[in-house]
């Protein structure tokens, strides 16, 4: 196993979020009781708990691209249908909601959207969190840390336009707020301060940490609720 996934395999998060926000995002999709669920990019399994509550009747299926990770969600929670999958490609549908907490990034909104749209079944929807600028003019650090990580953020309007050209409409949005990050790097600073692995990873870890401290204020998860136009 290697080192991220030995840091993150005992945590419950491996990003910002929170059951407050998740239920906001259920609840503008309109997900039924008898709902089929996909966790795209699940992580260790953080949003499972409150997705298999929310459809009692229905269906919850993870996919991750970390044997690591799937193999703790399976230990979790029996009633998910855990997959080791790409998650542009996703088994077990088709879906009434594809929720994708802080994962998009890795495809691209746009890409996102066109590789979900085959997935979903009429009337379906995608809930996705996403970082941007929550105020204009953030300092340099911030900029060039975001940007050394290989993000380029955009602000709320811009994630709008990139679900809007790739032609869906956003039925809801709202910032994660800082609840949802301190849920993350709570019991993650604890981690690091008895993690013995790459002391590179470590570091940036809690580089990442001290950035937020000082200037979170600058940038949030956007947490949009979409549909196909």
């Amino acid at each position: 196993m290697s080192d991220i996934f030995a840091l993150f395999a005992p945590l419950d998060r491996a990003g910002p979020g929170d059951a407050e926000s998740l239920h906001w995002a259920l609840a503008v999709a309109g997900t039924a009781p008898d709902a089929t669920v996909l966790d795209a990019g699940c992580g260790t399994g953080a949003d499972l708990a409150e997705l298999l509550a929310a459809v009692p009747r229905g269906r919850v299926v993870a996919v991750d691209t970390a044997p690591a990770f799937i193999e703790r969600v399976r230990a979790r929670f029996s009633a998910v249908e855990a997959h080791v999958a790409d998650m542009a490609d996703p088994p077990g549908g088709p879906f009434d909601l594809i929720w994708s907490a802080g994962a998009v990034y890795h495809l691209g909104v746009g890409p996102a959207l066109d590789a979900w749209a085959g997935h979903l079944r009429p009337g379906g929807r995608v809930a996705f969190s996403d970082l941007a600028w929550y105020r204009p003019d953030p300092p340099e650090a911030a900029r060039a840390f975001w940007a050394a990580e290989g993000l380029r953020l955009t602000d709320a309007a811009g994630l709008e336009a990139q679900v809007a050209a790739a032609g869906w409409k956003v039925l809801g949005a709202r910032w994660l707020g800082p609840a949802g990050w301190a849920s993350y790097y709570e019991p993650l600073a604890a981690r690091l301060a008895a993690f013995d692995g790459d002391p590179d990873l470590i570091a940036g870890f809690r580089a990442e940490i001290a950035l937020w401290r000082a200037h979170g204020r600058w940038y949030d998860y956007r947490i949009i609720v979409a549909a196909p136009a």
